[in-house]
């Protein structure tokens, strides 16, 4: 039992030393992470109203036709019809523990999780433009039309919600989330091929359960990777060239990407992207007058006080320590009227 308390107490001290070192986070990061938590919110709930639209106006060719039409599919010739429509959302679940593991043990957590959300954010607006904007009938014969307020009705499955594969953007967001920060050795690499298997087989299941068209899942493949390294641009050239939310980007120090780098390789990446240690950009002229000053300063002798004093004294004007004048600040002004009194005096007998 001793041991085992010993091996919880040094595993809860890990945790917390864990937290504080890499997931610890200032007030400037705590806003930025909210703003991202509600931009995401907004464009996933607005994503949901737009597909609740795109259901009701599929529900139009239906009442054209007078029965339902699915659009022809060459997938669907060789990809047998199957109706298990919870696998789809099961390969969901089976793409977020491995990436929810990821970012548990990442040594950046809420880098990962910023630029997760903000990928999966823009695609979202993209999808807010596509998924009503041309009405195809649904693949599905057995899916059901969204009868309610299109703003208060939240629903899987709908007919309608085809373009693009909302379920498949999931996966291919995971899964770059993986190629980008997973370990760059073996295991991270074993781990980024399974996470990648799992993404096609999850595209080939929405296929089979006619939840999309394959032209969905090719354009959800295809606009993942382009939101992706969007915000993966603008990340790098406004954050962290910038020197922007250093908790978030650098939690622990500036240039350290994992708590294994070394100095030297911590050092060479502050200099790569123009970074000073305490985050600033690097400033060439501002260094050069700095140390200019510092050596000036080291160059000048040291003036000593006993110094000071003698040459004020010399020259009969030693301030008293009260501050009012002493008897020789006296003497200077008594000889000083003296000297321009008698010059006055000369100047005018010359004349």
């Amino acid at each position: 039992m001793a041991r085992v308390g010993e091996l919880c107490q040094r595993a809860l001290g890990y945790v917390v030393r864990r937290i504080r070192r890499n997931w610890w986070l200032d007030r400037v990061c705590i806003i930025f992470l909210v703003c991202v938590v509600i931009v995401f919110g907004v464009s996933y709930y607005f994503m949901n109203v737009m597909a609740n639209v795109a259901s009701q106006r599929s529900k139009l060719i239906e009442d054209a036709l007078g029965h339902r039409l699915a659009l022809p599919d060459v997938f669907f010739l060789f990809i047998g019809h199957i109706r298990l429509l919870w696998m789809t959302d099961m390969f969901d679940a089976l793409m977020f523990v491995p990436t929810a593991a990821l970012i548990i043990t990442h040594d950046r957590p809420w880098r990962v999780v910023s630029r997760l959300l903000l990928s999966w954010g823009l695609a979202s607006l993209v999808r807010i433009t596509t998924v009503a904007i041309t009405s195809v009938p649904d693949p599905r014969p057995d899916c059901e039309y969204v009868q309610g307020n299109v703003f208060t009705t939240f629903t899987l499955h709908r007919c309608g919600d085809a373009i693009y594969s909302g379920h498949t953007l999931i996966f291919v967001v995971c899964s770059l989330v993986w190629s980008s920060f997973a370990p760059r050795n073996w295991i991270g690499r074993a781990f980024t091929a399974f996470v990648y298997g799992l993404a096609i087989a999850g595209s080939l299941i929405v296929i089979a359960n006619r939840a999309h068209y394959t032209i969905d899942v090719l354009l959800a493949w295809y606009i993942a990777p382009g939101a992706w390294y969007t915000v993966a641009w603008f990340w790098y050239w406004h954050v962290t060239k910038k020197g922007r939310l250093l908790k978030i980007e650098f939690p622990v120090e500036v240039g350290r990407h994992r708590d294994s780098d070394t100095e030297e390789k911590c050092q060479r990446r502050r200099i790569e992207l123009g970074l000073m240690p305490d985050g600033t950009p690097y400033d060439p002229v501002a260094l050069y007058l700095g140390a200019m000053h510092g050596r000036e300063a080291e160059l000048s002798p040291p003036v000593s006080a006993a110094r000071t004093a003698e040459k004020q004294e010399v020259d009969g004007a030693v301030p008293s320590p009260s501050g009012t004048p002493n008897i020789n600040d006296e003497c200077v002004l008594t000889i000083g009227e003296s000297s321009s009194q008698a010059f006055t005096e000369d100047f005018s007998s010359k004349r």
